[in-house]
């Protein structure tokens, strides 16, 4: 499929916003898929292809934020090898599943997590100081086992899952949950997309400058969630969640 230049401008513009608010809270497949299908992709091909543009939404924000010590790999790193392995019995169970009720089920978690967040408006705004031990490290599984299955069945809204169980699990501020959750997205992304490139479905001639304009736009938003602070954050993210909510409900 051939695309004009205004489209490719059209969508690098897009891949720079789409970058700035990834850096921050991801969810951006939620938009750019949609919008590729509507310039003629197939939506394998769609998706191929705003796959590929995550991994520098991911990279630029991972790199920046570890720069201003904020990452922690010992949470990361095995909540993301349980997430891999997880996310493919998801998408052998996914095509058993009533994509309808599974909708349904998401709007519910949304709700929930939104009510959690309303009724305690100071949840995320100040770290707890949790001492480091076995114990957490089999939680970090047991999370990479629930968003991992979650990714492979479903994945819209992934991100909302990894951020709020790292705040209410690891006792993270938004800012922290948001820098550790750059590397398990970089993983499980980047574990994804060489099935959709071995079957051709990814668009090079949009995936190149989508990438390129979508690490410029999370470049820029990583640095204004550091200095922002976790208010922003925390106001971004329940509007996501809020958002997803009546998505998958009506």
């Amino acid at each position: 499929m051939d695309v004009t230049v205004f489209e490719i401008v059209m969508v690098s513009l897009v891949g720079i916003l789409m970058g700035a608010m990834g850096a921050i809270i991801g969810s951006t497949l939620l938009i750019l898929v949609p919008l590729l299908s509507l310039l003629g992709l197939p939506i394998q091909t769609a998706i191929g292809t705003a796959k590929v543009s995550v991994i520098s939404r991911e990279i630029v924000p991972a790199v920046y934020f570890y720069g201003k010590k904020l990452v922690k790999p010992g949470i990361a790193i095995p909540f993301s090898i349980t997430a891999i392995i997880a996310s493919y019995a998801g998408s052998v169970v996914a095509v058993h599943l009533n994509a309808a009720i599974l909708e349904k089920i998401v709007a519910v978690c949304m709700f929930l997590i939104s009510a959690i967040m309303i009724i305690n408006p100071q949840i995320g705004l100040h770290e707890k100081v949790i001492a480091a031990a076995p114990l957490h490290v089999l939680i970090s599984l047991l999370l990479g086992v629930f968003v991992g299955f979650y990714t492979g069945v479903f994945g819209g809204g992934a991100n909302v899952f990894i951020i709020f169980g790292f705040i209410l699990i690891f006792g993270h501020t938004f800012l922290q949950a948001t820098a550790n959750s750059k590397l398990p997205n970089l993983i499980i992304t980047a574990a994804s997309i060489p099935m959709f490139v071995i079957n051709g479905f990814v668009h090079w001639q949009i995936a190149v400058p989508l990438t390129l304009c979508t690490a410029i736009g999370a470049h820029f938003g990583a640095k204004l969630a550091f200095h922002k602070g976790n208010k922003f954050i925390r106001a971004l993210f329940v509007g996501l969640v809020v958002v997803l909510a009546l998505k998958y409900m009506l």
